[in-house]
């Protein structure tokens, strides 16, 4: 899955990923390979990719919007 993660000014992070944990409004989820198209409100955590070659990544968020379609994850923070 390719993940883009912008901010007002910048984007954060890009790249391909195994695994994506989110702090959603309702709680913590996580997205797959082919997950199904999907939008969430995110809260106050941390965003926990997990590459393709095993590296854990943290971001801290304050909130934002997620949205995942065909495989690419775009995060507005």
């Amino acid at each position: 899955m390719k993940v883009k993660i912008i901010n007002y000014s910048n984007i954060l992070y890009t790249g391909y990923i195994k695994s994506l944990i989110a702090p959603g409004k309702n709680g913590k989820f996580q997205l797959l390979k082919n997950h199904i198209s999907f939008i969430s409100i995110l809260k106050n955590g941390h965003i926990i990719l997990i590459e393709k070659n095993n590296k854990v990544k943290q971001i801290k968020i304050q909130k934002g919007i997620l949205k995942i379609n065909k495989n690419l994850i775009v995060i507005l923070i």
